[in-house]
């Protein structure tokens, strides 16, 4: 451990710190756990386009029924999502996105710029979790399918290769869900196609210190920290900025993806005296980490734990031990954004959705967003069969979706700073049992750095059992 001696922290004191930190942080989509392994093996799939399966909302020959609008032909759209794979539950809710877009926005055509109904018709592209896939299917798309506007979610790893290839190819791009530290850290100049709005890593680590401080602790941390990119990533960033924020470090080293046995860990998390574990691990690495914690007799007042805890199948994993775990938290049903789009709040998705699929909502319904982005981007281009249009179109957006406000009327966004970006809200969550159907629901104790996002229930300490 550290040898300095614990003192006691305002918010103001932390959040400043934390901005000083989180671009530094947030490289590579460190803290929301959003980096594929990069040694992923990807899965085989039977489709003949680069994991590419083709949805498209009914076409009209004429006139579009519920506008009257002349037809105006097809526009087709790409979406790269992990549907396989290590990352599978980011792509969860990528079919019923489209389905939902397609069965209420888009059925009869959607009214473009030029007053015509175009048919839209999405072209899903599985990356299989993998970068380099990613970025095969994103030429894919480009190259052989047609596609007039192309997108992406799920991570860092997932959407810059995607970018990428955009960029090269000249194909307009939006994109849901890549931390702005990743997007911008290496552009040093305006991008020409493609455009994000999300996170950024410095309010990740605001919230996540906002939830430390609700709790009375000894201020001593345990990195639980795997050997991958987003381990390196907390590894290299978070002992000096734990250090300037008076906290003291418990750091084992980095522990091999698929490790079996944490007693050495736990060990000396508890010789060190640790209170507050922070964790960046594949989910089945912390539930095996956490049942062994808990049966070595290692209980700790705090759980953040990134990418393990960010879905319902993360937590339930852990049987009776969830409770009362934390994780960054970029949607919930609660969130105040109404859509400008679809008229639809966080709470009407995350129903939908349940009532769609018979599962419990999970924080990637979010990513209807970059859907939603697409159509008002198409309602407002001129010519929307041009890529030019489209991108004029793209500079005028300012518009709230269902995560939050984006604009990109500035260019850099003057939050972040990062050019072709818009910084989105985050919060806290945590983990407690369920009031209803569900093992386990996520509320919001803490919104550090965006205090329109409402707090829902107060922090508590992990609880175990008796």
């Amino acid at each position: 451990m550290s040898g300095s001696e614990p003192r006691s922290l305002s918010r103001r004191e932390f959040l400043k710190i934390a901005g000083t930190a989180g671009a530094a942080v947030g490289v590579g989509a460190s803290l929301g756990g959003l980096l594929a392994a990069c040694g992923e093996t990807p899965e085989t799939t039977t489709s003949s386009t680069a994991g590419a399966t083709s949805t498209s909302a009914p076409s009209e020959t004429t006139t579009s029924v519920s506008t009257g609008a002349e037809m105006g032909g097809e526009i087709k759209c790409g979406y790269v999502v992990p549907l396989t794979g290590g990352m599978a539950q980011f792509g969860a809710a990528a079919k019923w996105q489209v389905e939902w877009m397609e069965k209420n926005v888009w059925k009869d055509g959607l009214v473009c710029g030029d007053g015509k109904a175009y048919k839209i018709t999405t072209i899903i592209g599985d990356s299989q979790s993998d970068s380099n896939r990613s970025a095969q299917v994103a030429a894919d798309l480009i190259n052989n399918q047609g596609i007039t506007l192309i997108g992406g979610s799920s991570s860092a790893a997932n959407v810059i290769p995607v970018r990428d290839q955009a960029e090269a190819y000249e194909c307009p791009g939006i994109f849901y869900d890549c931390p702005g530290d990743a997007w911008g850290a290496n552009l040093k100049e305006p991008l020409k196609w493609n455009w994000c709005a999300w996170w950024i890593g410095k309010d990740v680590v605001g919230n996540f210190l906002g939830m430390w401080e609700k709790i009375p602790n000894n201020k001593v941390v345990g990195a639980l920290w795997e050997n991958s990119a987003d381990g390196d990533n907390f590894a290299n960033v978070l002992p000096g900025l734990f250090e300037q924020l008076g906290l003291t470090l418990s750091n084992p080293g980095q522990y091999p993806i698929g490790t079996e046995d944490y007693s050495a860990i736990i060990n000396q998390f508890k010789k060190d005296g640790v209170e507050i574990v922070c964790g960046m691990a594949a989910p089945g690495d912390f539930s095996n980490f956490w049942k062994q914690a808990v049966q070595q007799g290692f209980r700790p007042k705090i759980v953040t734990v990134a990418k393990a805890l960010l879905f319902p199948d993360g937590v339930n994993a852990l049987g009776d031990l969830g409770d009362g775990m934390t994780v960054e938290c970029w949607y919930h049903p609660t969130y105040p954004y109404k859509s400008d789009v679809t008229g639809m709040t966080p709470q009407q998705y995350c129903d939908q959705y349940e009532a769609d699929t018979g599962l419990q909502w999970t924080q990637p319904v979010c990513f209807i967003g970059c859907f939603e982005l697409w159509t008002d981007i198409l309602r407002r281009a001129k010519d929307p069969k041009d890529k030019n249009s489209i991108v004029e179109a793209i500079k005028a957006t300012k518009v709230t979706v269902t995560g939050g406000p984006v604009d990109w009327t500035q260019n850099p966004d003057p939050v972040s700073g990062y050019y072709n970006f818009c910084t989105k809200p985050i919060a806290g969550g945590q983990w407690v049992k369920g009031s209803g159907k569900w093992k386990y629901d996520l509320v919001i104790p803490v919104s550090a750095t965006h205090p329109d996002i409402p707090v829902g229930a107060s922090m508590k300490e992990v609880q175990y059992p008796a």
